[in-house]
């Protein structure tokens, strides 16, 4: 593999222009960039012609998912990356992927490094998005109800279990009780 000059990286890493990132447009915490920046800068760097990228279709079910080959044969340069896209409209799900892996590969190579790491002032600060805890589900509030029933457990663990359950809670709790209350059930074999 050929070495990349210096001044190759140089122009790889300067920053984007601000209109090249926006707001992530599921994910609001983040930063994107968009892709026809990522071309131009390849374009720029390494002319038009003197890169490509092939992509494999890895998966096609409920997602799109490809493997861009992204290859500079000037200077020796393949870099593998995937993308994925789950939109409901296939040829845009097929386009979303390719992108996706094209701008990853861009990243490898330095393009919107600012942006990554939180440096350019048009990059959102990277936080973790809170995570709504998914309310009980019907079929855990049944569940508990029955293992309720057991008659393993004492009255005073039913009442009490009664109670937690007129209560609101996290599906992930009516996990963690769901189990509490089957490791209290002995099942005899």
């Amino acid at each position: 593999m050929n070495k990349l000059p210096p001044e190759l990286i140089k122009k790889l890493n300067l920053p984007l222009p601000k209109e090249a990132v926006s707001q992530h447009p599921t994910r609001t915490y983040l930063s994107a960039i968009k892709a026809i920046y990522v071309v131009e800068r390849l374009n720029d760097v390494f002319g038009i012609g003197g890169w490509y990228i092939k992509h494999d279709i890895i998966e096609a079910d409920t997602m799109i998912v490809v493997k861009g080959i992204f290859t500079v044969p000037e200077h020796g340069i393949e870099i593998e990356q995937f993308g994925g896209n789950d939109n409901a409209d296939r040829g845009d799900a097929y386009k979303g992927a390719c992108t996706d892996a094209l701008t990853k590969i861009g990243s490898y190579l330095g393009i919107g490094m600012d942006v990554f790491k939180g440096l350019s002032e048009h990059s959102t600060t990277p936080q973790r998005e809170p995570v709504a805890e998914k309310p009980m589900t019907e079929k855990q509030r049944a569940l508990i109800r029955r293992l309720l029933e057991s008659t393993v457990l004492t009255d005073d663990e039913v009442t009490q279990g009664q109670a937690w359950l007129e209560k609101e809670h996290s599906s992930k709790k009516a996990s963690e009780f769901i189990d509490k209350l089957n490791g209290m059930i002995e099942v005899p074999f």
